[in-house]
């Protein structure tokens, strides 16, 4: 009984210093209590790891769970306090902001672009991606060695890693060079294997917009044919009866395309938390605590540099996507 009272207090003595914004309790308990924050989502609703990533970013974000934590009094083991009353509510937060996905008018989205010059190569996208590289390594170049290793594995398409990284990778790893150079290689195939299913994706949006545009085009003709026809002719009736079909066509391609952008928005074209942690040998959790920390300074020591980089990752520009 003692014991369990004891764990209590400590319990909520950590998650007061953690309310405090104490950085070394924060890393304590994402140390104790991290695996299970971040297997939550994977366990009980079946999201998929890559994204379970981005839920443990979002329960530390600004102090979230540590606020829900609050109300904890000890009656129960934190651990099933973290269970029964906190994870749960979280997740559903978390689902409800990935479900806003965002909307913007036809009007807005000017003529539709020539699918063959997205298509070729072009120089443009070669240099997008050249200067991405270059501002990418300019950025973490501020950074100690490991927090700077952690962010090359996580954006291991734009970052080479130097002889350096390889051989700090194999210390804290305990993995051979040679080893660690082959995990590397793996990982980059997977970054790229993300960006081919986003820009197939993204293809799937363009064939869309070109059939909403052919639709308002065709609509906007039989509008003015029907200005010019009397109502009751049999040539204003078939056109009243094309008109709607074609508003319902509409309709269907318009949310095939809320669908199609909510799945380049969810999707990512950066290394997976899992496989990151394989390669440095240490859990998932410690990786996205890190990387969270990390991301935070970063944003502070770059005037807004690397918030434009991940932003331009995440809607593809680095990669030579099309954004909506």
């Amino acid at each position: 009984m003692e014991d369990a009272l004891s764990e209590a207090r400590e319990a909520r003595a950590l998650i007061g210093r953690c309310l405090s914004g104490d950085p070394e309790a924060v890393k304590q308990f994402q140390q104790k209590h991290g695996e299970l924050i971040y297997g939550y989502p994977i366990r009980v609703y079946r999201t998929p790891a890559e994204d379970a990533g981005d839920f443990y970013v979002f329960a530390f974000q600004n102090g979230r769970i540590f606020r829900r934590l609050r109300t904890f009094e000890g009656r129960a083991p934190l651990r099933a306090y973290l269970l029964g009353f906190v994870l749960d509510d979280l997740v559903l937060e978390w689902k409800r902001g990935e479900r806003k996905v965002e909307t913007i008018s036809i009007e807005g989205l000017g003529e539709f672009p020539d699918p063959a010059a997205s298509a070729r190569p072009t120089a443009a996208n070669g240099g997008q991606r050249q200067a991405t590289q270059e501002t990418l390594d300019e950025v973490l170049a501020t950074l100690s060695p490991a927090k700077a290793v952690v962010m090359k594995l996580l954006h291991v398409e734009d970052c080479d890693l130097k002889a350096a990284d390889v051989n700090y990778v194999s210390e804290v790893s305990g993995r051979s060079v040679p080893d660690v150079l082959a995990a590397v290689a793996r990982l980059r195939a997977t970054v790229r294997e993300r960006e081919a299913g986003l820009t197939k994706v993204q293809d799937g949006i363009d064939a869309v917009h070109a059939w909403i545009r052919l639709y308002e085009r065709r609509m906007e003709r039989i509008t003015e044919d029907l200005a010019s026809l009397p109502p009751t002719t049999g040539a204003a009736g078939r056109l009243r009866a094309e008109m709607a079909q074609l508003e319902q066509k509409l309709e269907r391609r318009e949310q095939q395309r809320a669908r199609l952008m909510a799945q380049a928005q969810r999707r990512k074209v950066t290394a997976p938390y899992k496989e990151i942690a394989i390669i440095l040998n240490t859990s998932v959790g410690n990786v996205c605590s890190q990387i969270a920390r990390v991301r935070r300074e970063l944003v502070t020591k770059s005037g807004g540099r690397y918030s434009a980089i991940e932003k331009a990752n995440e809607k593809g520009v680095g990669s030579g996507q099309r954004n909506y």
